[in-house]
C-alpha cells in the first residue's frame, strides 16, 4: 500500500479530478489501517507527513520511508498482549543514516530515523509528584509520550550499539543499530519480559497496551534518508 499524497494531489489536479475524489482516496488509506487496529501520526509537533509505503499484516506492519528534513511517520496500535508469557517481538530495520544532531541519551533531544516502543500502560514508576508536574510541562512543549513504562528499540547515533540506556524515568533505550549499520538490515528477536527485567530489576506489573512504530528526520538534519522498518508483534 503506497501513501504519496502530495503526488497523487498533484496528478489529480493535472487530470482535473475533482479533490473529493482524493479526500475518499486517503480516507480509503486511513480505513485498512484503522481496520488493522493501526493509527497513523506525525511525531513531534513540527514535522510534516513524510512518503511511505505501507504493508499491513495480522501479526505486524512494515513500512519503507521516505524521510527528508523536517518530516516524520509514526503508527501506534493499542491492545493487550500478556507480558506474563514472555512474549517475542521481532523486529528488523535499516536506514541509509544516522540522524547527526540527535542527542541519543537526553530525553527530547533523542531523534531516532527507526524505533519501535512497547508501551506497559498500565505500569508505573514511583516518581515525587512535582517530577511529574515539571514532565508534564516539558512533554507540553515537546509532544506527549504514551504514558506508562515504555522499551524503546532504536537506530541510534551517539550510543553504541548494544547499550541499554534510561532515557527518562518511565523510557529505556535498546540501541540495535548505529552508524556502522547505515544501509544494512538489522534484526532482532526481542523478549519483552526480561527487557523488562533488566531495565528495571524487576517483572512488569501488567500487559503491553500498545506498540510504536516510528521513523523521523528532524529540521537540521541534511538531505534525505530512507528507513525500512519491519514489526511482527507477540501472540496476545
Amino acid at each position: 500500500m503506497r501513501v504519496r499524497p502530495s503526488l497523487v494531489l498533484a496528478v489529480l489536479l493535472l487530470a482535473g479530478i475533482p479533490l473529493t475524489s482524493f479526500a475518499a482516496w486517503a480516507a480509503d488509506q486511513g480505513s485498512a489501517l484503522a481496520a488493522s487496529g493501526w493509527k497513523e501520526h506525525t511525531p513531534g509537533r513540527w514535522n510534516s507527513r513524510a512518503d511511505r509505503k505501507i504493508g499491513i499484516r495480522a501479526d505486524g506492519l512494515s513500512a519503507e520511508v521516505a524521510l527528508s528534513p523536517g518530516t516524520g511517520v509514526s503508527w501506534e496500535k493499542k491492545g493487550n498482549w500478556d507480558s506474563a508469557k514472555g512474549g517475542v517481538l521481532s523486529l528488523e530495520m535499516s536506514s541509509s543514516g544516522t540522524n547527526g544532531r540527535s542527542k541519543d541519551y537526553r530525553r527530547f533531544d533523542a531523534r531516532f530515523p527507526a524505533s519501535v516502543t512497547a508501551v506497559f500502560g498500565k505500569d508505573r514508576q514511583d516518581l515525587p509528584w512535582k517530577t511529574r508536574i515539571a514532565g508534564f510541562f516539558r512533554e507540553f512543549l515537546h509532544g506527549f509520550a504514551p504514558g506508562g513504562i515504555r522499551l524503546t528499540y532504536a537506530f541510534g547515533n551517539q550510543a553504541p550499539v548494544g547499550s541499554m540506556y534510561r532515557l527518562a524515568e518511565e523510557e529505556t533505550v535498546f540501541i540495535l543499530a548505529g552508524d556502522e549499520e547505515k544501509g544494512k538490515k538489522v534484526r532482532s528477536d526481542r523478549n519483552l519480559k526480561e527487557d523488562f527485567l533488566a531495565a528495571y530489576g524487576r517483572p512488569p506489573k501488567g500487559p503491553v497496551t500498545a506498540f510504536v512504530v516510528c521513523a523521523e528526520r528532524p529540521r537540521g538534519e541534511r538531505g534525505p534518508l530512507s528507513v525500512s522498518v519491519n514489526v511482527t508483534l507477540p501472540g496476545p
